[in-house]
């Protein structure tokens, strides 16, 4: 993995072993997409264009991290991932809260 520009506005290190990445994603999709939705909650706190999440494990006993760089411009993460995968889970008033942060985002009402 290449060298980090900066320091990620959040990691994550997730502790477990993982037969395979789909069994590491199943078992902490909740924690990285609330992860990522503090990501964008921050965009209303900062200046900056973009924010990252840096997230590892080890999966099939090989340790594995990744950086996801997100822009404010990129809200539609919000409605197009998280909002399906917590009315999925059946967590509305999360629904409610991505919602309203991603009006706050695109200032659309």
């Amino acid at each position: 993995m290449g060298t980090r520009k900066s320091a990620p506005f959040i990691s994550l290190q997730i502790n477990g072993k993982y037969k395979d990445f789909t069994d590491f994603y199943d078992e902490n999709k909740d924690v990285i997409y609330e992860n990522i939705l503090n990501v964008f909650k921050e965009f209303k706190n900062t200046r900056k264009k973009s924010l990252a999440l840096f997230v590892s494990a080890k999966i099939m006993n090989v340790d594995w991290e990744t950086e996801f760089i997100f822009h404010k411009e990129e809200s539609i993460v919000l409605k197009r991932d998280l909002i399906p995968y917590f009315e999925m889970i059946e967590d509305y008033e999360k629904c409610y809260e991505i919602k309203n942060l991603y009006q706050e985002l695109t200032n659309k009402n």
